[in-house]
Parts: C-alpha cells; sequence; structure tokens
C-alpha cells in the first residue's frame, strides 16, 4: 500500500474531533460572576446541575468522525469519488456543527459572557483538513486519469 498525504489529513482530522468531543467546549460567565461549562454532550449550569439538551452537538462530531474514519478506510482502495464525497459531507456535517453550536449559544446565552476554550476551534481545523484533503484527492484523481489518456491509441 502507498502512502498518500491525504490520508494524513483524515487522521488529523480525526484526531482533532476526537479531543473536541473529550474536552470543556466553552465557559459562559453570568452576569453575577457564577460560570457555567458546556462540552458538547453537557451544559453543567453554576448551580451544579446538568442539562444534556446540546447532545445534538456531540452527535454531529460522531458523525462527522465515523465519515472520517470511512474515508480513511475508503483511501486504502483508492475510490476516489467515494473519498471526495466523503470529505464533502465531513464537511457539510462540521459546517452545520457551528450553526447548531451558534443556535445553542443563542439560546443559553442572555446576557452572559462567553469565553471559547480551544476545543471550539479543533472542528475548524478538521474542517480546513478534510478541504485540503478533498482537493488533494481531486489532484491525485486527475494525475491518474491523466496518466491513462496518456497511452490510450489513437485512430
Amino acid at each position: 500500500m502507498k502512502f498518500r498525504p491525504y490520508q494524513l489529513l483524515f487522521v488529523l482530522s480525526l484526531v482533532l474531533l476526537i479531543a473536541t468531543m473529550v474536552m470543556p467546549a466553552i465557559n459562559i460567565i453570568e452576569p453575577n460572576g457564577a460560570t457555567a461549562i458546556m462540552d458538547n454532550f453537557a451544559y453543567k449550569a453554576a448551580d451544579g446541575t446538568i442539562s444534556r439538551a446540546v447532545v445534538a452537538l456531540g452527535v454531529v462530531l460522531i458523525m462527522t468522525a465515523v465519515v472520517n474514519l470511512f474515508a480513511l478506510f475508503v483511501s486504502m482502495f483508492s475510490n476516489f469519488a467515494l473519498q471526495k464525497r466523503s470529505a464533502i459531507l465531513s464537511m457539510l456535517l462540521l459546517a452545520g456543527y457551528y450553526i447548531l453550536l451558534l443556535i445553542y449559544l443563542l439560546l443559553l446565552t442572555t446576557d452572559a459572557a462567553v469565553v471559547m476554550l480551544p476545543a471550539m476551534f479543533m472542528p475548524l481545523l478538521a474542517l480546513v483538513s478534510d478541504a485540503v484533503a478533498f482537493t488533494l484527492v481531486r489532484k491525485q484523481e486527475a494525475k491518474i486519469i491523466a496518466k491513462a489518456l496518456g497511452f490510450r491509441l489513437r485512430d
């Protein structure tokens, strides 16, 4: 099996998504100084209550990780069409993650300040990684097609 650079990008995206799943994402500081913590699976209010209302964020991250894992396995067989579609689906899921995050933040924070933790930027890096992987897959496919067309017999 020949190593390809976009496989490393799929692995990087997977690592970033898994790190995002296990780290706290946002600190919400209320006007009275109390701090609530939101991760991708739970919202821990300042009084200690835990709400699982934000579990959809974690589900989107899990789905994106599964799609990236699928793209990594498909890359072993050089199926470029599936790799490109998987990268596009992963990018759409990550864009949907940020839209969903924005909706949750608008609902949860009325007068509170929001402090983004480093885990919030990891899906963005995964999105960029998937976009670069998509470009590299397209270039690899074009290179193989050009090489195959170069050997074609002409009439």
